[in-house]
């Protein structure tokens, strides 16, 4: 009787420990959070795209731009329509960095038939233009702007600007052989950046010109 008393108190014990063991999975509740949690990553994700951009998602702006003698400033106006043997023309390029970091650049002036095409992918080659200052490109490094920077509009001055640089255009006969003969032009203006992977400049694919006639 004793044996059968012991068995059967045994027999209690292994229920209650059976029915304190792990709860039964609730695929409904599983399913829940699996949303909720879904849900918050999402959101998570979103926020992140809106407040936090892709750092390498910058860029960089090159603009022409001429001298207002009158009112003191530089404006993207007024640009010269021909060039001459005889006379040189006075411009000034600047460089805005937004890349988001620090950036050196550099800047070719080359000159090129009216009828070159340009590409956003490849500079112009040397086959089929020619360098305006053969010995000579501008180079400088620029900061990034700050968010505040990014905001103002019209600013020529901070530390990511490359400010208006005064450059000269001109011709010679030397140009005007490789131009065979054309009486219109193009003078391009291309940026580089500085590419350390290869540890050599790399055409942006940014680039601005002229249109010039000659005579």
């Amino acid at each position: 009787m004793v044996k059968n008393k012991m068995a059967k108190r045994n027999n209690k014990i292994d229920d209650t420990n059976t029915k304190k063991g792990l709860p039964k999975i609730n695929p409904k509740k599983i399913m829940t959070l699996v949303i909720v949690f879904s849900t918050i990553g999402a959101i998570i994700a979103i926020a992140s795209i809106v407040f936090l951009p892709n750092q390498q998602n910058g860029f960089s702006e090159l603009s022409l731009l001429t001298y207002n003698a009158a009112e003191e400033t530089y404006v993207a106006n007024n640009y010269p329509n021909q060039i001459s043997l005889s006379d040189n023309i006075t411009m000034f390029f600047m460089v805005k960095n937004f890349e988001n970091k620090i950036t050196y650049y550099q800047l070719q002036i080359k000159v090129t038939k009216i009828s070159q095409n340009i590409s956003l992918e490849h500079p112009l080659s040397l086959s089929n233009s020619n360098l305006l200052y053969s010995n000579e490109t501008y180079e400088k490094i620029l900061a990034p702007a700050t968010i505040n920077e990014k905001e103002e509009e019209g600013e020529q001055i901070g530390d990511y600007i490359w400010s208006p640089v005064n450059t000269t255009l001109f011709m010679n006969n030397t140009l005007a052989v490789i131009l065979g003969g054309d009486d219109s032009l193009k003078i391009v203006f291309e940026l580089w950046k500085y590419n350390s992977l290869i540890e050599d400049f790399q055409y942006s694919g940014i680039f601005t010109f002229l249109e010039l006639s000659f005579n």
